[in-house]
């Protein structure tokens, strides 16, 4: 969503006017402070995104009277209400914490310097003249029990959603905005990437007679029956889900393995075949290996990419199999939905290649389960559902607010195919550092200062089991939340279970929903949760300076 062009940030003294202003600068607004009544004129002129910040006060130095500073604000709020889409954002808060905040800090209102007006009756002026602005506010927050930095995620939050409210609470206002999750947030790009991986579902199946034209029958039976996944990062983790997937989840009995782009010049591939991922299909990585002739000892290449003009793009196009993501708009956001197509496009591979081995028909499987995804893709974001994934991200995020720190675990095919990718989208989404726990290995106490850990439900593993790694968890951890169809005795996200594919990526999308609410709730901004990564930050805040 585009942020308002024009806002006007006004309250009484101690309010947190300058608290604000700090974030809605930090936003890309430009601080204005507007005193005459002729502002609309001068808005039209002004290109960048603004703040006004109606300085009442300084009127008086104009010879405004102070028995007149009520129609003057009356005035210059009508003319800021002129301006083209502009927001009033108002503070306020008890007049109590008002002198508090004022005394504390050792400042006066204008009108206590220069009226001699005690604290209490200069605010209670204040008020007054600044009604006009109370009445008409789009936003109206109650800083009175509001520290600074819940002020500013606050306004943070209201502008991104562009939502009138009334609040004095963050965390009222995630409950409001989370009770009706669609209706807020499907125009961010964060939940549009998340619902395009629906359409991403829908073309693989409309894609179902592509794969096996692709591959040459003959030259897979003449190989040496070796695949090796290669890829850096996210790519190679999709490769490697997709193979454990079809071992565990459909018996297939291929020889695989997951070798980093930069580790294959050193391995033996001759009369092998190589799957290649990589979004760009540029790293340095793959050039060296094309240039250095490492891929042209394979007996087959398929490389999967979004870019057909890259390096791994013009090879396979040339010398193997171009397996095209198709990804029409690449954003480098934290929930992309060039991996879930990856590990999808993958799949179809693994399975065309073992079945051509090894006679079975798993390809047929994968792709008549997949045939349900699009519409249990939708079911996620029903209300009712996101009520439980609302509920079990307060959860984790009390049992993250001491320390960044917990466990992400499961047992049977999601060990080896989603924790490695869950993980990475909790530091990406929420900023939190869930370390993966391999098939649910806890041996004895873990780490005194953890307080938290999810658990996927696995839909290959058997309740009775799922109720044993659980129980041992409770042990030493006391905020646990579970991901899956069974209720385990602590806070669970319902997920039916179904087959092998469906579960992982309904598994898959739901955590990442999930962890966006976790980052919610830990008060970051939409920007920071959908760019978790900016080269210029690091920079700027590299400790090597």
């Amino acid at each position: 969503m585009k942020l308002p062009q024009s806002i006007t940030l006004v309250g009484p003294s101690g309010s947190g006017i300058t608290t604000v202003s700090k974030e809605l600068e930090s936003m890309g607004y430009e601080i204005i402070q507007p005193t005459l009544p002729d502002t609309p004129a001068r808005d039209k002129a002004r290109k960048a995104p603004h703040v006004y910040i109606a300085k009442i006060w300084d009127a008086l130095d104009q010879g405004v009277a102070l028995k007149d500073l009520g129609a003057y604000a009356q005035t210059l709020c009508d003319n800021i209400r002129k301006c083209r889409g502009n927001i009033i954002i108002f503070l306020h808060a008890d007049i109590p914490v008002l002198t508090r905040r004022q005394e504390e800090n050792r400042l006066k209102t204008r009108l206590s310097q220069e009226y001699n007006l005690p604290h209490q009756q200069a605010l209670l002026i204040e008020q007054e003249v600044l009604k006009p602005f109370a009445d008409v506010a789009q936003i109206k927050l109650d800083t009175t029990r509001m520290s600074p930095i819940l002020a500013r995620r606050t306004v943070n939050l209201l502008l991104s959603l562009q939502i009138p409210f009334e609040t004095n609470s963050y965390e009222k206002l995630v409950d409001h905005v989370v009770s009706d999750f669609y209706h807020f947030f499907e125009g961010t790009p964060i939940v549009r990437e998340m619902l395009s991986q629906q359409q991403a579902a829908r073309q693989f199946n409309n894609d179902r007679d592509t794969y096996p034209s692709l591959f040459d029958e003959k030259v897979v039976e003449q190989s040496n029956h070796r695949v090796f996944l290669v890829g850096e990062g996210s790519s190679l983790i999709a490769l490697n889900s997709a193979a454990w997937l079809l071992h565990k989840g459909y018996g297939q009995l291929i020889c695989f393995y997951r070798i980093p782009a930069a580790d294959l010049r050193f391995t033996t591939i001759e009369n092998a075949m190589v799957i290649v991922c990589s979004n760009s299909g540029d790293t340095a990585e793959i050039k060296q290996n094309i240039d250095e002739g490492v891929l042209d000892r394979a007996a087959l290449v398929a490389g999967i990419t979004n870019h057909e003009k890259s390096a791994l793009g013009r090879y396979c196009s040339a010398k193997g199999v171009l397996l095209p993501l198709n990804v029409p708009e690449e954003a480098s956001i934290a929930s992309t939905v060039g991996f879930f197509k990856s590990l999808l496009t993958a799949a179809a591979v693994l399975a065309t290649v073992g079945d051509m081995l090894t006679g079975m028909t798993v390809y047929q499987c994968v792709f008549d389960d997949v045939s349900r995804l699009p519409s249990q893709l939708k079911d996620l974001f029903a209300q009712q559902r996101m009520n439980s994934m609302a509920a079990a991200a307060k959860e984790l995020h009390r049992g993250l607010v001491k320390t960044n720190h917990g466990y992400l675990t499961a047992a049977g095919f999601f060990s080896d195919c989603l924790l490695a990718e869950a993980s990475l989208k909790a530091k990406e989404l929420a900023r939190i550092h869930l370390e993966p726990i391999f098939h649910s290995l806890f041996h004895g106490p873990l780490n005194p200062d953890v307080s938290t850990a999810l658990y996927l439900q696995d839909p290959l593993v058997s309740r009775n089991a799922m109720v044993k790694h659980v129980e041992k968890l409770r042990l030493y951890i006391p905020h646990v939340v579970t991901l899956g169809a069974h209720d385990l005795g602590v806070p669970n996200i319902p997920l039916a279970a179904g087959n092998p594919v469906n579960s992982l990526l309904l598994a898959l999308v739901s955590l990442q929903l999930v962890f966006l609410l976790v980052g919610i709730e830990r008060g970051y901004s939409l920007d920071e949760i959908q760019f978790p990564i900016r080269l210029s930050k690091v920079v700027v805040e590299s400790p090597l300076g």
